[in-house]
């Protein structure tokens, strides 16, 4: 698939206007927003277990073949966890992206997953001991964009927008 860029134009043109007075508009979830019932545990990374993750329609398809991939990479849950992959700072929620103050974040298009976001920082360049490079190309195979690729500075992010 064709993600659209960063702009928010591009973003509402190809996903829809999410936001209604600083929130999510209620109409617009519901025509857009579907679950995805992860293929291994997960939970957030400040604690509580995660029973679905909420993506827009459009990309769903593409957060849940990347999961798929890193269950089948990485075979049992003990593996997923030693590498930290169970963990997530969450998928869809309507912000503001940091630093900005007029520009939606792609969570807010339910179009983003962070993975492991305290071991994974955001304003930090991929070194050994963050998300293996081999778990980002699943997601990158499944035609997501990571964050933290080439010297990019958010390695927890991947999403369904092209830089």
């Amino acid at each position: 698939m064709q993600w659209p860029s960063e702009r928010s134009e591009e973003l509402i043109a190809f996903y829809g206007d999410p936001v209604l007075h600083s929130s999510m508009n209620p109409k617009w979830e519901q025509d857009n927003i579907v679950d995805l019932v992860p293929p291994y545990a997960m939970r957030y990374s400040w604690g509580p277990p995660v029973t679905k993750l909420r993506f827009h329609k459009k990309c769903r398809d593409a957060f849940g073949e990347a999961l798929l991939g890193i269950k089948k990479l990485y075979g049992t849950q003990s593996e997923i966890e030693a590498h930290r992959l169970h963990l997530t700072g969450g998928s869809l929620m309507v912000r503001l992206m940091r630093g900005s103050n007029r520009s939606w974040s792609t969570h807010s298009f339910g179009a983003a997953l962070d993975i492991d976001p305290e071991h994974n920082p955001f304003h930090a360049r991929w070194r050994p001991g963050f998300i293996p490079r081999e778990a980002a190309r699943v997601f990158q195979n499944c035609g997501l964009i990571w964050r933290g690729a080439n010297g990019d500075i958010d390695p927890m992010h991947f999403q369904a927008v092209a830089r």
